[in-house]
């Protein structure tokens, strides 16, 4: 039964119940305290007579009635009077506001006499007004001879007293019982009831709930953070936090959460209090996380390990991360000018401090030297890591004018800066002996093949008559024309690689090209069975490129098409445009599959046809690929199943 009992205990439901009931008991506990401090005048006051919210009402109530009915009296009144325009005006004003205050009472009861003229004024329809009033259990009495309240009525007692100085007025007023509904004293009684009636509840549940809260939050204490007793400390995710970040957050929660309290209760209106008791219930629960937290660090021995300055520090000091000479130069600099300042202030007379003010320039001054000179260093360094990454591999950072501080870094600067040159030498030398073979070795195929093609030509005009000899020269023909073209293609594309073909890129219309292409192509289009569909959003698609490039381009893609198209099928030129980029697209089924990564079809004699029957290079789309670059366009392939797509971006032309 006790091993039972102690697995209960350290049982992770245990712990989830007992945070629930302490974060219960924490929410009703403050709440319950935050209602009585905010309700603390209706606390002590013994009935809502007593309140002093319902004295200055019906205080403020009784001036309203002198002022209005002895003072002001009547708008015609107030215009005789021998005041300004401007006075009469805010007279004016103030009586129509004190009517249309008054106007809105039901349970506010007054009646004025002239004890000279015998005038009386009231809002009692009885026959007898001021024996009802002073019936009444809440009443006062009012004169230039004689005050007698029931209730403490003072607020506006000063005013009240100078406005009937001099006349023979008497001032009843009272607050009838039993209120009716229909005005603030019925409204505030009913108010305060309520009040009262939490407040006898509130007292109870924040004791319970205090008492609650110390005893599950000290088995909480006992608990968190082991699943057994005497077990290791187990710790979660929030305890990865820095503990000094972690309470700093804590304490901002709690300004945020006091001050949205404050500014959303009001005393007497219950409904107001549902946004601050949601704040404070989410307060409530980074309370008890946070609680919990340290406590689970503090068994583990981690508090200060666990603060982010005290990691800063172990940084600073590591060899490895940060040179412990520098946080050392730091400190000794400022232990040495507090000691040259606390000399200069205590040997206060003769001829020594002035000795000591200067130490403390020339130090300063020293230290503002070196300082400088480091961080001129560390800019020059800084400079030349902008211009190696920029492309300056050239760049000369002169390391005789670094200071030790950043000598190490100007080093490695330096040593990236001999890597990359000679990586990007040795990628220069491979592409220049690579364009020079095939320039050389395509040079040297051309000779040959000009006299090849020229005797096949002088063959062709003899009479042969043979029949196979001529069917011979044409295969010659043929072979030789198409060898021609892969020279040529070969010789291409090594200079289109290599970016040295002339780009003169002027306004082309895009639509107008690839119509014209398609005009061209149009009997090898039908030759190979296509349905040529050409969609286009606009018309005039205006692009910056070179014509003669672009011709290229466009040539190749519908050559690609034609040559490895499904026969009867579908060929599919879209163009488009956005707000960059002018753009055509080719898409095609082709007829054999397409078992080959998209970015590999641009490469040198790589074809989709991998049995290499039919007429292509392999050049097409990589020429394409190269000529697209070099106008400072993008150029895409996809493939999808059979379906071959492939996209040209070029920018467009700017007006």
């Amino acid at each position: 039964m006790d091993i039972r009992s102690k697995d209960i205990r350290y049982a992770a439901g245990t712990k989830i119940a007992a945070v629930v009931l302490v974060w219960i008991c924490f929410v009703s506990a403050v709440w319950s305290l935050g209602f009585l401090f905010l309700n603390q005048e209706v606390d002590k006051s013994n009935s809502y007579y007593d309140s002093y919210r319902f004295k200055d009402e019906f205080s403020r109530l009784i001036h309203n009635t002198v002022e209005a009915n002895i003072k002001l009296k009547s708008i015609e009144n107030i215009n005789a009077s021998g005041g300004t325009v401007g006075d009469k005006a805010r007279n004016i004003e103030r009586y129509h506001n004190i009517k249309s205050r008054m106007s809105n009472t039901v349970n506010y009861l007054y009646y004025i006499n002239n004890s000279s003229t015998g005038e009386a004024i009231t809002n009692v329809a009885a026959s007898q007004p001021k024996e009802l009033i002073k019936k009444q259990p809440v009443n006062a009495s009012i004169s230039r001879w004689n005050w007698e309240s029931k209730v403490d009525i003072y607020t506006y007692g000063g005013e009240i007293e100078e406005m009937l100085r001099g006349t023979e007025y008497e001032v009843y007023a009272a607050i009838q019982e039993p209120l009716k509904p229909g005005d603030v004293f019925y409204d505030d009684f009913k108010a305060y009831s309520r009040t009262k009636e939490i407040i006898a509840f509130a007292y109870p549940v924040m004791f319970v709930s205090l008492i609650l809260l110390i005893i599950v939050a000290a088995y909480l204490s006992c608990v968190t953070g082991r699943r057994e007793r005497g077990g290791e400390i187990v710790l979660s995710g929030v305890d990865n936090i820095y503990t000094d970040v972690h309470t700093l957050l804590v304490l901002i929660a709690a300004a945020l959460s006091l001050t949205i309290a404050v500014s959303s209760s009001e005393p007497n209106d219950i409904l107001t209090w549902v946004i601050p008791l949601l704040v404070l219930g989410v307060d409530g629960l980074i309370g008890i996380s946070y609680v919990l937290s340290m406590i689970r660090q503090a068994k583990a021995g981690r508090i200060f390990k666990n603060t982010l300055i005290y990691n800063l520090a172990k940084l600073c000091f590591d060899k490895n991360s940060f040179k412990p000479s520098i946080i050392l130069f730091l400190l000794g600099y400022g232990l040495i000018n507090g000691i040259l300042f606390d000399i200069g202030v205590d040997l206060n007379q003769g001829d020594q401090e002035p000795v000591f003010t200067i130490l403390l320039i020339v130090f300063n001054t020293a230290a503002v030297y070196f300082t400088a000179r480091a961080l001129t260093s560390l800019s020059k360094i800084m400079n030349a890591a902008k211009e190696i990454s920029s492309g300056n591999l050239d760049y000369e950072l002169n390391s005789s004018e670094i200071s030790v501080a950043f000598s190490g870094m100007a080093t490695n600067i330096a040593n990236i800066q001999g890597g990359l040159k000679k990586a990007v030498e040795e990628a220069i030398k491979g592409e220049r002996m690579k364009t020079d073979l095939i320039t050389n070795v395509s040079h040297d195929l051309k000779t040959p093949l000009t006299s090849i093609i020229s005797y096949v030509d002088l063959l062709k005009n003899e009479e042969l008559n043979n029949e196979r000899a001529e069917e011979y020269v044409n295969i010659l023909e043929e072979k030789g024309a198409r060898m021609k073209q892969l020279v040529e293609d070969l010789v291409e594309a090594s200079k289109a690689s290599s970016g040295n073909l002339p780009v003169n890129a002027e306004k082309v219309d895009l639509h107008e090209l690839v119509l014209q292409a398609c005009g061209e192509y149009e009997e090898k289009i039908t030759e190979a069975e296509l349905d040529l569909r050409i969609n286009a959003e606009e018309k005039n698609i205006f692009v910056y490129a070179d014509g003669k490039q672009m011709w290229r381009i466009i040539e190749n893609l519908l050559l690609n098409a034609i040559k490895y198209s499904m026969p009867q099928s579908r060929m599919y030129i879209n163009l488009t445009s956005d707000s960059n980029y002018g753009s055509f697209t080719v898409k095609n089924i082709s007829a054999l599959p397409l078992d080959i990564p998209p970015e590999q079809l641009t490469e040198r004699f790589v074809r989709g046809d991998v049995s290499r029957t039919t007429e292509g290079s392999g050049l097409g789309l990589s020429i394409a690929q190269s000529l697209t670059a070099l106008q400072g366009g993008k150029f895409k392939i996809e493939i999808d199943g059979d379906l071959f797509k492939v996209s040209v971006d070029i920018p467009l032309w700017a007006e």
